[in-house]
């Protein structure tokens, strides 16, 4: 928090938050494509096999070492992912399936 009761989250704070699955929604492969099921809701989410990986990844690490994670299972480096990784993150957020 900053200094002044301030409690807005800056960018290098937002890349050190720990993504993590919420432990009602399971996930399981199917061909190359995985699912998603949150038993809380009964939904089932549909997702292709990066964002398979991103999920299995977010399992109590920094955002940016899932980024680094990530980048390196594509051989990619991690400042080209970064944007999608956290766009992917905030909507797995936005639908309850991950803290």
């Amino acid at each position: 928090m900053a200094e002044g009761g301030d409690n807005r989250t800056t960018h290098s704070d937002a890349h050190r938050a720990v993504p993590v699955r919420g432990s009602d929604a399971v996930l399981e492969r199917v061909g190359r494509d995985a699912i998603i099921h949150d038993r809380v809701s009964g939904r089932v989410h549909v997702i292709n096999a990066s964002a398979a990986r991103l999920w299995e990844l977010c399992d109590g690490r920094t955002l940016d070492d899932v980024t680094r994670a990530f980048a390196a299972s594509y051989g990619l480096n991690s400042s080209i992912v970064r944007d999608d990784v956290a766009a992917l993150i905030q909507q797995f957020r936005s639908l309850g399936l991950m803290a």
